[in-house]
């Protein structure tokens, strides 16, 4: 009866027909090039690797990116001890793209308010997960944002 449920379970699984949005689209026909990065290094990398899945490096439409990043951590609030509560994560981010002649320029600014966790390894942890999520939501917007200036 274990078996068969477990069979069952990972037939559910591997048949949900999950796929990313634009992934493996034949509009996806671009190559992108990253010139400059300013800014936090961590998310500016994140970004980095996440667009990596997005370009074609035998495609012979071209887009030259520079990528400014700014990460922030503020203390929202506190107890009564002036011990930090909750903190506001927000990562504000200009990307500058260009096509041949044409320039572009957007901003995104994506934050959250999260609760302090005493464990410091497990806070660092979440901020990271965090910094991915912000990272690979950017890039969705900029993805969106070229395939429909083509």
């Amino acid at each position: 009866m274990k078996n068969l449920i477990l069979v069952l379970f990972l037939f559910f699984l591997s048949s949900c027909g999950y796929t990313s949005v634009y992934k493996n689209q034949k509009s996806q026909d671009f190559q992108i090039n990253i010139i400059e990065m300013t800014g936090d290094n961590a998310i500016n990398n994140l970004i980095k690797n996440e667009l990596k899945f997005y370009s074609n490096k035998k495609s012979s439409i071209k887009y030259n990116i520079s990528i400014n990043s700014n990460y922030h951590k503020i203390i929202v609030s506190k107890n009564s001890a002036g011990v930090a509560t909750n903190y506001n994560l927000s990562v504000d981010t200009i990307i500058s793209f260009d096509k041949g002649d044409k320039n572009n320029t957007l901003n995104f600014n994506e934050n959250i308010i999260i609760k302090s966790n005493s464990n410091s390894f497990e806070q660092n942890n979440y901020e990271k997960s965090i910094k991915k999520n912000f990272a690979s939501s950017i890039v969705d917007k900029l993805i969106i944002k070229i395939l429909n200036k083509k």
